[in-house]
């Protein structure tokens, strides 16, 4: 249609009619969204919070049994800065399943992949992407970090935790992308979008526009309405930091006390404390001036564990001589159990609280002694 055109401004000041151009093939949108995931404008989406998007990997099998080979594959996974499982399907406007057969393999992806991808699956799709886990952990980190100057060092472990948990609970993003939303979809992700407060319903256009020497892209969120938006901010959690004293109150009797005796005995030994959203980590500065993650700690909660937390992270440690002589000296002190491969954990009750209280001391200077091997 010679009216779906764009004008650009040349150097000359004269204007250039850019006409609109469908996609070669649906292939060719596909790549776009892999290789420059930007064009999912998060700014559109969420101004006030923009989701920023990790690629995870493309055509990622989704099965629909337990234990069973994979029935479907999603075009691309993503996650955002906050751990939220993230669905797209491409479709061109050509495809007649665009108009309403997209939704329900949509629906079928995000509730079979809650159910039956087994735990960490995301993770251990990101790390093959990545080349490894240690890769993983590098790209991560820097992925967290981007624009936000008082990140010292990311809590990498909660945001695996916080994406678990998110997948976990159905709280996803599913995200229809095509050049062109047809009207029947739109009305369908529109009414999803406001009557699902956990998932959040969208359809992205990408149209594309091509000259004599330029071709530009023209992104453009459906669905979401101002009575979405309100809905999904009355029912998102808040992204500001918690506190010691707001993790105190969620805490008791001696595990209480644990955590308190935890803060001051780890600031005495020259420990940092870094609270994020929910808990916290412990950090040992390095002669470098960096800080190297050890300890977090988490309350329970309806949307968290069922017990508090305390954890000791290894992955951060380079050497795995000293990694692994760590792992043996701190699971013989104490009842650590082992999750995933970095990661040692104890659930709190009143009995452990008090053993734990008992070896802290030691606990630290254990630490202490290989990290600055480490370091």
């Amino acid at each position: 249609m010679r009216s779906d055109t764009i004008f650009l401004i040349n150097a000359e000041g004269g204007l250039e009619r850019v006409p609109h151009r469908q996609y070669e093939s649906e292939d060719l949108l596909q790549h776009l969204v892999e290789c420059h995931p930007e064009i999912l404008v998060g700014e559109q989406i969420d101004p006030d919070n923009p989701p920023r998007w990790l690629l995870i990997e493309r055509e990622v099998g989704i099965p629909d049994r337990q234990g069973g080979s994979d029935r479907w594959a999603i075009d691309h996974l993503l996650l955002d800065q906050n751990g939220r499982p993230t669905f797209v399907e491409v479709k061109r406007s050509s495809d007649t399943r665009i108009r309403r057969e997209v939704v329900g393999q949509m629906l079928d992806y995000a509730a079979n992949a809650k159910v039956y991808w087994p735990e960490d699956r995301i993770r251990a799709l990101a790390a093959e992407a990545s080349g490894g886990l240690e890769a993983l952990e590098l790209k991560l980190r820097e992925f967290l970090s981007d624009g936000d100057e008082e990140v010292v060092e990311p809590d990498t472990e909660a945001y695996w935790t916080a994406v678990e948990r998110h997948l976990r609970n159905g709280e996803v993003r599913l995200l229809f992308v095509a050049d062109s939303i047809p009207t029947e979809l739109r009305r369908i992700i529109e009414f999803l979008n406001e009557h699902m407060p956990l998932v959040e319903v969208l359809g992205i256009e990408i149209r594309q526009y091509e000259g004599q020497a330029v071709r530009a892209l023209v992104p453009r969120v459906i669905g979401q309405t101002e009575f979405a938006r309100q809905q999904k901010s009355s029912t998102s959690r808040s992204s500001k930091k918690t506190t010691r004293e707001e993790f105190l109150a969620e805490c008791s009797g001696r595990i209480r006390d644990f955590f308190v005796e935890l803060f001051d005995s780890a600031v005495k030994a020259g420990y940092e404390i870094v609270w994020g959203t929910k808990g916290f980590s412990i950090r040992f500065p390095l002669a470098s001036g960096s800080l190297l993650s050890l300890f977090y700690g988490y309350p329970a909660s309806e949307q968290g564990p069922a017990k508090p937390l305390f954890q000791a992270y290894l992955g951060f440690i380079e050497n795995t001589e000293i990694s692994t002589a760590l792992r043996q000296e701190l699971m013989q002190k104490a009842k650590f159990v082992e999750k995933g491969k970095h990661t040692l954990e104890i659930s709190m009750d009143e009995e452990m609280a008090v053993n734990l209280a008992a070896i802290l001391p030691e606990l630290l200077d254990v630490a202490r002694k290989y990290v600055s091997r480490e370091a």
